[in-house]
């Protein structure tokens, strides 16, 4: 700036910057306390939306665990909504609707054909122990008894497809009792010392004398025949099939062990299945349902029955009372 006098003078102006400084720490402050509680609460809010979005999943997911178990019955409810979601949840109750009528008419019809089946099946039984014991020749004898023998099996497997079906459809009554488990093994490996001895098997019993439990006498017998006999028909000559027995933790634990072929681990989960039997042990002597009818004693009893194998090793049952 220039003045009249030609003198010349510079005016600096200035002010102070505090104002600014404060402000911007104060908005720096601002950010890091409120970006923080932003972010948490950005995800706090997607967690809950994303899982009251997968809710109705969820929900689907239990209700198809629990087929696992054969609850057929359970439906999914609570899902109201016409999206994606709520038609997935209608075809399913649809689908478990089929599935459950398709299997109450399985199991209708496998209760009346075995009803009805027995009666030809004697017949043809009585005719075939008649024709046997008055053959005029050998030819006709073998004949014969080769028609008895599958008769036989026939009824057998008829008998335990029947028994089989009542009990899963809770037609069977238990008839409770007290058990003196020595006592019961003992009568079943004398039933079955004969088999045994056939095939080079001996028969072990470890069960304490004091053991006792509350059990259908009928059920509990046929359980350890279908059991002893499994591990007979799998032995190996000079082999051995034991039964165990041991309290704990207020359980009782019994087990029937042998030293047979064993089971491959891809046969193992579906040994309790109808008519099912491991590529090795595949032959005519049974009816493929002993195993299923274990599970379905243990099932009606309210207790548990585990099994393990390795091929070539044998086979052990845990039944925990």
């Amino acid at each position: 700036m220039e003045l009249e006098g030609g003198e010349k003078i510079r005016i600096r102006v200035s002010r102070s910057n505090g104002t600014v400084e404060r402000s911007l720490d104060q908005l720096q402050l601002v950010m890091l306390l409120a970006v923080p509680a932003f972010l948490g609460l950005a995800v706090f809010g997607s967690y809950f939306l994303a899982k009251l979005a997968l809710r109705p999943i969820d929900h689907i997911t239990e209700t198809a665990v629990s087929l696992g178990a054969g609850n057929l019955s359970r439906r999914i409810t609570g899902i109201e909504s016409r999206d994606e979601v709520g038609r997935l949840a209608g075809a399913f109750n649809g689908m478990l609707a089929r599935l459950e009528d398709s299997f109450q008419r399985e199991k209708q019809f496998t209760s009346d054909a075995s009803h009805e089946l027995r009666t030809p099946v004697s017949v043809i039984m009585a005719y075939a122990e008649n024709l046997a014991a008055h053959a005029p020749d050998r030819e006709t004898v073998e004949q014969a008894s080769a028609i008895l023998t599958e008769s036989r099996r026939m009824h057998s497997i008829i008998a335990q497809l029947l028994a089989l079906t009542r009990g899963y459809e809770g037609k069977y009554q238990l008839s409770l009792e007290e058990i003196t488990l020595a006592e019961m093994v003992s009568d079943v490996l004398a039933e079955l010392t004969e088999a045994a001895a056939a095939g080079g098997i001996t028969l072990i019993e470890q069960v304490p004398p004091r053991i006792q439990l509350s059990a259908d006498q009928s059920l509990m017998t046929q359980l350890l025949l279908n059991l002893v006999e499994n591990g007979i028909k799998y032995g190996k000559a000079g082999g051995t099939v034991a039964v165990n027995a041991l309290e704990q933790d207020g359980h009782i634990l019994l087990t029937i062990q042998d030293d047979g072929i064993g089971i491959g681990e891809k046969e193992l989960p579906h040994i309790f299945d109808r008519f099912y039997r491991a590529d090795q042990a595949r032959d005519r002597s049974g009816s493929g349902l002993g195993l299923s009818i274990v599970k379905w004693i243990v099932e009606v009893h309210g207790w548990t029955i585990q099994a393990a194998s390795e091929p070539g090793r044998g086979a052990r049952f845990t039944i925990q009372i």
